[in-house]
């Protein structure tokens, strides 16, 4: 389990992006743990410290990734109004930009799509936990409804990402509210019954 004082959490980030930027140009099964931990600016043993092994990195800037979404939601709530779901796309997206290189990543590795599938699982699992918590005798079909929704909004932005960006992501996610709207009035009435 990584460690999670200041000076760790620095550290973690470091190495979470060098390897993005590694992975740009090599695929993940290229890049040794010796060449990471140079790019990085870091020891073999501080490596170990926090990682067993490069795999453990992508692990952890996916529950990274899931954590700082549903953070910051559990403190507005935005999840709760998805009728209106545009604040919580924004913010999806925000948190996910804020990784240096991951756009690059995105574009130019095939490793991005393993990924983003686990990405995904990740945020569909979490979303349909706390849909199960709020609506306690829930239609198990709800994980389906889930899962669409997740997908499509997370592969809209990763294709948005592979793009020139002219079209701006405010005016993408927006055309995309409506979707998550109804997918959203689909999971209610399944609470009703």
């Amino acid at each position: 389990m990584p460690k999670t004082d200041k000076r760790s959490k620095k550290t973690i980030e470091a190495v979470q992006t060098t390897l993005l930027k590694l992975m740009c140009t090599q695929k993940i099964s290229e890049i040794k743990i010796v060449d990471l931990c140079a790019a990085a600016d870091i020891n073999r043993t501080t490596f170990y410290l926090h990682f067993k092994c490069i795999s453990d990195v992508l692990t952890s800037l996916k529950n990274e990734i899931v954590a700082r979404v549903f953070e910051k939601e559990a403190n507005s709530g935005a999840l709760s109004r998805l009728s209106n779901p545009l604040p919580f796309l924004k913010h999806c997206t925000d948190v996910i930009d804020s990784y240096e290189n991951f756009d690059n990543f995105v574009r130019s590795t095939p490793n991005a799509d393993v990924f983003l599938t686990n990405l995904k699982n990740e945020f569909a699992s979490e979303i349909y936990r706390r849909y199960e918590d709020k609506h306690k005798n829930s239609s198990k079909d709800a994980i389906f409804i889930i899962r669409f929704m997740t997908a499509g909004v997370l592969d809209t932005y990763t294709e948005w990402l592979k793009t020139d960006k002219s079209l701006p992501l405010e005016t993408v996610l927006d055309k995309c509210a409506p979707m998550v709207s109804a997918g959203y009035r689909i999971l209610a009435q399944l609470t009703e019954k």
